[in-house]
């Protein structure tokens, strides 16, 4: 048994287990893993980068001549980026708008869509990334919860939480941090109940093309009231990229062009190139985040039956996606947990409280098939060894 020595330090801004967010606990993991290759990581729910199709596009692309897809994108965007977009989720040009990534995405969204003293319903679980952001345009966070195992939502309890200051209603789907998925029936059946009292449903759907094989529309085609925002970042392992884009309602999407007539001015002109070819011809990118998690998810499912058959953990792995926010049986302080998985295990897992639920930890799956298979072992090595 190792331990990181991270227990004993006094070095409160390099432990992970002391963070104040998912994001600043994220960066401090991270880097004792750089120091550290032995540790497992098990909480990375996005698909690894495709380095190798990457390289080869752009060294196609930038050849000479250089790609006519090499254009301004200060006016509107790259066009050719959002044709393809709008061929690829059966939109129209006018109902899309191009951002640096799905954050500058709802970033654009609240501005255009709040004032302050406005309020925001969220899911919890949530991402914590989404309510500091309602907080920094000035707008009061309130919360309804979508409850384990089925994390799904339930309308009643939405209009619940409801008052005549709500503007903005916003799920994720695929949900995070559980990866539970809404049918599109759900989401119609929630943007007609918001419907009368005005507010929009903001749909983050950056990790939906997980389920593409459902041909699900995009939630921008399920209601007049609904955005969609989403990037190549979860799904397709671009982060690289920067591009992530809104869809709405063509009078929604103007409403959000008039309040904010810059748009995102911190476009790249270079990435958004690139995304265009991507989206052009994904079948590269398609491939490779399916060839990872045929690599990586029977190795989840059958560890989560083993735990679940010992009564370990509670709930099931979820049918799309690379990530798992099972319930740890017994444990309310997974940030504890977490530690204790970290300094005498060795691998990282992310505790439920940066989602709002203590006791559950996320896993994720979605990079590097041997790390994974030794996360896992790790997980179920340190979940037993409790017991």
């Amino acid at each position: 048994m190792q331990s990181s020595g991270l227990a004993a330090t006094a070095d409160r801004s390099a432990d992970p287990f002391q963070a104040a967010s998912y994001a600043e606990w994220t960066r401090r993991a991270l880097r004792v893993r750089a120091a550290d290759p032995d540790i497992a990581v098990l909480f990375d729910s996005t698909i690894g980068e495709p380095a190798a199709e990457l390289a080869a596009l752009v060294r196609q692309a930038f050849a000479d001549p250089v790609s006519s897809r090499y254009v301004s994108v200060f006016a509107d965007g790259n066009r050719f980026a959002l044709a393809a977009l709008a061929r690829r989720y059966g939109l129209k040009p006018d109902q899309l708008i191009a951002t640096t990534g799905a954050t500058a995405a709802l970033s654009l969204v609240l501005r255009s869509l709040l004032q302050p003293g406005d309020e925001v319903l969220a899911e919890q679980p949530g991402f914590d990334i989404h309510s500091r952001m309602i907080a920094e345009v000035g707008c009061r966070l309130k919360t309804f919860p979508r409850p384990s195992p089925a994390f799904g939502v339930d309308i009643e309890a939405v209009l619940g939480r409801m008052t005549p200051q709500t503007r903005v209603v916003l799920i994720t789907n695929l949900h995070n941090p559980s990866g539970a998925y809404l049918e599109p029936e759900a989401i119609v059946a929630l943007a007609q109940a918001l419907a009368p009292s005005g507010a929009v449903l903001v749909v983050d759907e950056v990790y939906a093309d997980f389920a593409a094989d459902r041909r699900a529309p995009p939630a921008a085609k399920l209601g007049a009231n609904v955005i969609t925002i989403s990037s190549l970042t979860k799904v397709f392992g671009l982060f690289s990229l920067k591009f992530g884009w809104l869809a709405a309602d063509p009078a929604l999407v103007a409403k959000v062009r008039q309040a904010a007539p810059d748009g995102d001015i911190g476009v790249s002109k270079l990435s958004h190139a690139v995304a265009a070819h991507v989206l052009e011809a994904p079948e590269a990118f398609e491939a490779h985040w399916r060839r990872t998690l045929s690599a990586t998810r029977p190795a989840v499912v059958a560890a989560a039956e083993a735990l679940r058959r010992e009564g370990v953990i509670e709930g099931e792995v979820p049918p799309f996606g690379c990530m798992y926010f099972p319930r740890v049986v017994g444990v309310e302080d997974t940030i504890g947990l977490a530690r204790e998985l970290f300094e005498r295990h060795r691998v990282l897992v992310a505790p439920g409280e940066y989602f709002g639920a203590p006791g559950h930890v996320r896993i994720g799956f979605g990079a590097d098939p041997p790390m994974i298979a030794q996360g896992l072992e790790r997980f179920a090595e340190g979940l037993r060894a409790r017991r």
